[in-house]
């Protein structure tokens, strides 16, 4: 469990010059991060990358899906990132001299990897919003459940947050404040493991699009639940873009023309179906109900990258996913 003062203020990195500590930052409104880690958590742990741009939390699971949500330094109040000791402390690590997974010292660069219990991060965060507060993000979703834009904007976000971490050997610390009332989280954190590779890279890039995400999530609402597997069409000719499942209720699918008041990019030199688990899949439908628009890719391979462009009174926020195909095409 994380360890929760509430008292002992001082005594953190957070009240230190933020020159001597690799991370010191402040949200004023806790609610973008809040609802970004709420979309990725369906595993109780996740590999937080900082640097200079911001920090991304990341979800892995079995080796076929890989969820990332991206903070970006704009978001932040005030965003301070030592990159000098983020190179020390990299180097270090690359010598062995910290324990956990080892890279070449010529691999050191300004990002710092740790890894968190995300069920206890959103515990503190969402510390004044009682215990119920992170219901709502339950890795629990095997049912479809309905979809509605903005599902999760009524978290109030009154809330201020202080982020600080010294560095690997330190506790990854919170000090919230609302209505004049304190409290201050510590997080242990552990090294992390080489990362899941999907190398979605590796093969070019066959289809691309960028749907409105109402007329996505319409769709999400009308897949079978019953069905194992959800298909996902794309063809350079009509119909261009189709979802589909099948199951003890039949058959359902979804067609979509590129009229730009839906598809406001598309993009596809060959035509290629994949079919995809559709309880994985549905891991991706809390970001989907924050977002306004979605972009998808889809390479040769298979492997398929949802992007959803999620608005916040500061800027854009990013959350990705990346789901491989239940067999490659060249197995079908």
């Amino acid at each position: 469990m994380p360890l929760i003062n509430r008292f002992d203020i001082a005594n953190t990195a957070a009240a230190v010059d933020p020159d001597h500590v690799l991370l010191a930052a402040r949200l004023n409104n806790i609610r973008p991060l809040v609802n970004l880690l709420r979309s990725i958590y369906f595993r109780p742990q996740t590999t937080c990358t900082i640097n200079s741009a911001g920090i991304m939390f990341s979800v892995e699971e079995a080796g076929s899906t890989v969820a990332q949500a991206y903070l970006r330094k704009e978001l932040f109040a005030t965003f301070s990132y030592n990159i000098q000791i983020a190179k020390e402390q990299n180097n270090l690590r690359a010598m062995g001299l910290y324990s956990g997974y080892e890279g070449e010292p010529e691999d050191a660069e300004e990002s710092i990897n740790l890894v968190l219990r995300l069920d206890y991060l959103l515990d503190c965060l969402t510390l004044f919003y009682g215990p119920s507060s992170t219901a709502s993000g339950s890795g629990a979703q095997s049912a479809l459940g309905q979809l509605t834009g903005g599902a999760s904007r009524d978290l109030r976000g009154a809330t201020t947050a202080h982020i600080a971490f010294n560095g690997l050997g330190s506790d990854f610390e919170l000090m919230l404040e609302e209505r004049g009332i304190i409290s201050v989280c510590r997080l242990a954190i552990a090294e992390p493991e080489p990362p899941v590779d999907l190398d979605f890279g590796s093969s070019p890039v066959i289809q691309q699009l960028i749907i409105r995400s109402e007329w996505l999530r319409d769709a999400f609402n009308e897949l079978d639940p019953t069905s194992e597997t959800v298909g996902i069409t794309m063809s350079p000719t009509a119909p261009f873009f189709s979802i589909s499942t099948t199951g003890d209720n039949g058959s359902t699918e979804m067609t979509y023309s590129k009229d730009e008041h839906v598809l406001s990019s598309f993009f596809c030199s060959e035509e290629q179906e994949n079919r995809y688990k559709l309880a994985q899949l549905l891991r991706c439908k809390h970001a989907l109900s924050l977002s306004d628009k979605t972009k998808i890719r889809v390479n040769q391979r298979g492997f398929i990258y949802f992007q959803f462009m999620i608005p916040t009174d500061a800027d854009i926020s990013f959350v990705d996913f990346l789901f491989a195909p239940q067999s490659l095409p060249s197995e079908l």
